[in-house]
């Protein structure tokens, strides 16, 4: 699990660097609004598939 929180980690401080980005804070609210709806399950849906092809190619499953 450290490994996994050490990429969680700098997942969110590219998040932060890209929230930066923006100008003014209503913009950054709204960055940090869509985020959380649309990008945060998307490591999750994308998890799934991604242990599959690795079994796949591991183990010949």
């Amino acid at each position: 699990m450290t490994r996994q929180a050490r990429i969680m980690e700098q997942a969110a401080a590219h998040d932060l660097d890209e929230m930066e980005a923006y100008g003014s804070e209503a913009e950054q609210v709204e960055k940090a609004v869509a985020s959380a709806v649309l990008y945060e399950p998307l490591p999750m849906s994308l998890r799934r598939p991604a242990q599959s092809e690795g079994s796949a190619r591991r183990y010949g499953l």
